[in-house]
């Protein structure tokens, strides 16, 4: 997936969401309307082929576009089981 195909304020808008904010305050945040939030998270979300908001947010960490995903805690088996 390439950065290039998002504008800075769709990867502004799922960082923020992907740090837990809501609507209203990536809003408030980015300083424009909450619809146009929805927009944008709409947007990114058709780009990166996700269902769903926290799907995007899953395939915007597996693409690189958030950085490094969060550490993985309890999911899947102990490390060193086998």
């Amino acid at each position: 997936m390439s950065r290039g195909l998002f504008t800075e304020h769709e990867l502004a808008a799922l960082r923020l969401l992907a740090q837990g904010r809501t609507q209203v305050e990536i809003a408030r945040t980015l300083r424009i309307r909450p619809e146009t939030v929805g927009r944008l998270l709409n947007r990114a979300r058709i780009l990166l082929r996700a269902r769903t908001l926290p799907h995007a947010v899953a395939r915007g960490y597996e693409a690189g576009l958030l950085g490094s995903a969060p550490h993985d805690h309890g999911a899947g088996p102990p490390s060193g089981a086998s």
